[in-house]
């Protein structure tokens, strides 16, 4: 790796992210409001399993990637032409408003039907939310705090997915799905009062144009937005080099997971220690990021790190034992913290202000879409090919990503700030 690597920070650094009084209450308010979707999702899992089937619940969970993976993009553009901080606080607001009227419902007359109408909103929401997201946080701070920014919002959405599963799980043991929703609500409502105290960086006044009609329609906006990704000489290479980091990656960690611990008898207690493996790994990871400092050869670290994961990978699939299994699975972990900062970094230096909201829409849309093919695929391919071949492939498909370095623009790219 021809990274330049250095444990200390340059002299000129701005102060680190979390120190700017409004990254830090935005911040807090997104990452509780993600405690809130995992309550919500484990609530949505266990009350479509009692309410119909494990198979119902598979399906709603799939539904609400429906409208999100359909509207994404033009929720970039949305993103791009209007206040995003107006988008997000509505978007959340509109939120908090179903969660806790639903809250009511489900107390009265709790049924599959309210699931499924909440499930398509929430997804149909998150398409203009998440790019607006995506926009909202360089706005926030200096080109210099980008770096301390997505260390400080990869460490909370651990921290999220990792206590966030299991406290839904008690506050849906203590009130089922009426105080999940309560709870999810209330979040809701809390990242709202947060999102008001907040003022990104205003955008520069558009061009004036003789008539109003002259501004393009948004699917030229689309294709502009498209087109600065595709044509970019770093950002297109990166985009797939985390696309194919994130087909060859998910589908193992996910089902691959479950059928290896049958297969090789180490039950569901396997599956814990390898999410545990995986989990210490990438905490420590992403916990290192915040004075490990790579700047030169960064677009070559990022092709690096995916190709070991991709080792990673393999090696779960050959494991003798849960052990080495649990050793591999936290060599994948410490490869997804600077690979996540990385991308997240050179993606904002990038990406001028204007576009923010469609390039966010753009690989946005390529993890989730990673997310459902990889997750179908690995089931398809286990069943056609094996489990150590299936693994075997994933592998072979984040390794792939080596081949963008034949673009000198991920080669040369460097974290400028």
């Amino acid at each position: 790796m021809t990274a330049m690597v250095s444990a200390e920070a340059p002299a000129d650094t701005p102060r680190n992210a979390l120190r700017e009084p409004q990254f830090a209450r935005y911040l807090a308010g997104s990452t509780l409001s993600e405690f809130g979707d995992m309550i919500w999702f484990v609530a949505l899992a266990w009350s479509a399993v009692h309410l119909a089937s494990p198979a119902a619940a598979g399906v709603l969970l799939m539904l609400s990637s429906i409208p999100r993976l359909a509207l994404l993009m033009f929720g970039g553009v949305i993103a791009d032409r209007f206040d995003i901080r107006r988008l997000m606080i509505g978007s959340d607001g509109l939120r908090a408003v179903l969660t806790l009227g639903a809250a009511g419902i489900a107390l009265l007359t709790p049924g599959i039907a309210l699931l499924v109408v909440l499930t398509l909103v929430f997804g149909t929401v998150d398409a203009v939310f998440l790019p607006s997201a995506g926009a909202m946080r360089p706005r926030l701070l200096r080109p210099g705090q980008y770096k301390s920014g997505s260390v400080a919002v990869e460490m909370t959405s651990r921290l999220a997915l990792s206590l966030g599963a299991p406290l839904g799980g008690i506050v849906v043991a203590l009130g089922h799905l009426p105080l999940a929703l309560l709870v999810d609500g209330l979040t809701f409502a809390v990242s709202v009062a947060t999102l008001v105290t907040v003022r990104p960086r205003p955008l520069p006044a558009p061009a004036p144009t003789a008539d109003d009609q002259d501004r393009p329609g948004y699917v030229a906006d689309l294709r502009r937005g498209f087109g600065f990704l595709a044509r970019h000489p770093m950002l297109g290479p990166l985009t797939i080099v985390g696309l194919l980091s994130n087909l060859g990656f998910v589908g193992p960690m996910n089902i691959g997971l479950a059928e290896l611990s049958a297969h090789r008898g180490w039950g569901a207690a396997g599956i814990g220690v390898l999410l545990t493996g995986f989990g210490i790994g990438g905490g420590a990871s992403a916990l290192a990021m915040s004075w490990v400092h790579i700047r030169r050869g960064a677009g070559v670290s990022m092709a690096v790190l995916g190709a070991i994961q991709g080792a990673a990978v393999l090696s779960i699939g050959l494991a003798p034992s849960v052990w080495v299994g649990a050793l591999a699975s936290g060599v994948a972990g410490l490869c997804t913290g600077p690979m996540s900062v990385i991308s997240t970094v050179l993606t904002q230096e990038a990406t001028p202000d204007e576009l923010r909201g469609r390039v966010s829409s753009f690989t946005t849309m390529t993890t989730y879409g990673a997310v459902l093919v990889a997750s179908s695929g690995m089931g398809v391919a286990i069943g056609a090919i094996g489990l150590t071949s299936a693994y075997a492939l994933s592998g072979a498909l984040e390794a792939a990503g080596l081949l963008m370095l034949v673009f000198p623009g991920l080669r040369r790219a460097r974290i400028e700030s």
